[in-house]
């Protein structure tokens, strides 16, 4: 039987002055971070106080959906199950999509790393598009649309306008997906959450409002795709 220590992973820090308890989504564990000094008795009576939170909080996390045989994930709205088909002569492996089937012919006995490869590929490539559009609407240049995978800030925009974005907002729903991108376009013209800024949001982003809520409540459930469990 699991126990709430299996959880913990206790991480040390010459920052630290304190010890602090964080949920981690993506890994689906607990960080305990504690002062470079402390020793691993000290820290787990520490975490110990905190049992409860500690079992509420694993027991509150969403199942995790990894890229295997069966599953169904949601690709910018639109559910696709993924489908592996083995053969051992293959030299590599081949991913395509095709009328909600994620189509994976591999040698491979777990794919699923390339399963993610190819997604963040695919999410490149509309999340990039998805950029540019707007940013046309605003008559604005983007320098440079980077994917990165992050647990929190799902985006952001530099003063030399490149725009970064979470792979994983393929898997929200599309309204959020459209007002992430809105929200990091707007700030080609404003570097600021102004008034002006928001009233830019909601004119490239029709739902903005619902998207804006989704992300906050819910963003951390995008951490649960591709997770082992």
């Amino acid at each position: 039987m699991t126990q709430w220590q299996d959880y913990i992973s206790i991480k040390k820090s010459k920052q630290a002055r304190r010890y602090s308890l964080r949920l981690n989504h993506k890994l689906r564990r607990i960080d305990l971070v504690v002062p470079h000094r402390s020793s691993e008795t000290r820290a787990l009576a520490f975490a110990a106080q905190y049992q409860d939170w500690i079992e509420d909080k694993i027991a509150a996390l969403p199942c995790a959906i990894p890229f295997a045989q069966g599953e169904t994930i949601p690709l910018f709205d639109i559910p696709h199950r993924i489908n592996i088909q083995y053969e051992e002569a293959r030299k590599s492996t081949k991913i395509t999509l095709q009328n909600g089937i994620i189509h994976v012919i591999t040698n491979q006995t777990d794919p699923s790393l390339r399963i993610e490869r190819y997604l963040k590929k695919y999410a490149k490539d509309v999340l990039t598009t998805m950029v540019h559009e707007k940013a046309m609407l605003l008559g604005k240049r983007v320098n440079q649309v980077n994917i990165r995978d992050t647990s929190s800030r799902w985006g952001s925009c530099s003063c030399e306008g490149n725009i970064a974005l979470s792979w994983r907002l393929m898997f929200a729903p599309i309204e959020t997906t459209d007002y992430v991108i809105a929200h990091e376009v707007a700030h080609l013209k404003h570097l600021d959450h102004s008034p002006k800024f928001w009233k830019l949001c909601e004119s490239l982003s029709d739902d903005y409002k619902i998207g804006k809520k989704w992300i906050k409540d819910q963003g951390h459930t995008l951490m649960r795709y591709g997770t082992a469990i």
